[in-house]
């Protein structure tokens, strides 16, 4: 067969110092980062892929059909993905209101945490200045287990205004 196949092995301008993004493959451009998903699955995605533009477009569903279709053609779709994938797509519908609970009593910090994990940091990076700052504080602040499941949630892809003062 003669013509032109796109591989890796050939590719130009690819940084060979950070993984080319799961979805443009040999045709990324930029850096990319590893975009979490839950379920012990994560992903190298660049900018464009890892935006939450194109990570909740059409409720989600290019998304997730996009990474289920690459992981199908590799024979990698494992349960854990698929798991992963659903719970991105339930994240998105529209959920009722009802009261918060106790780890909600720290909305301002919530938002600005949160912030922080859609520029890509992680709990591990935030916990201890966390603790630290609010460590005098009479209200105990959010624990390691509470700020992961904060980065878990992933509540920045569904673009929520920050909450008011009460």
């Amino acid at each position: 067969m003669s013509g032109y196949l796109p591989t890796l092995y050939k590719a130009r301008g690819l940084s060979t110092k950070q993984p080319v993004c799961a979805i443009s493959v040999e045709r990324t451009r930029g850096r990319t980062q590893n975009v979490t998903l839950g379920y012990g699955v994560a992903v190298w995605l660049c900018t464009g892929h890892a935006s939450a533009d194109f990570q909740t477009r059409r409720s989600g569903r290019d998304f997730v059909r996009t990474l289920s279709g690459i992981w199908q053609a590799n024979a990698c779709l494992t349960s854990a993905r698929s798991r992963a994938l659903h719970s991105h797509l339930a994240s998105l519908q529209a959920q009722p209101k009802r009261p918060q609970p106790g780890s909600y009593a720290w909305p301002e910090l919530r938002h600005q945490v949160e912030s922080a994990y859609a520029e890509g940091l992680r709990p591990k990076d935030l916990c201890d200045s966390i603790h630290t700052i609010y460590a005098t504080c009479p209200a105990h602040p959010p624990s390691r287990r509470t700020l992961e499941r904060w980065a878990a949630q992933r509540r920045w892809l569904t673009a929520r205004p920050p909450p008011s003062g009460r």
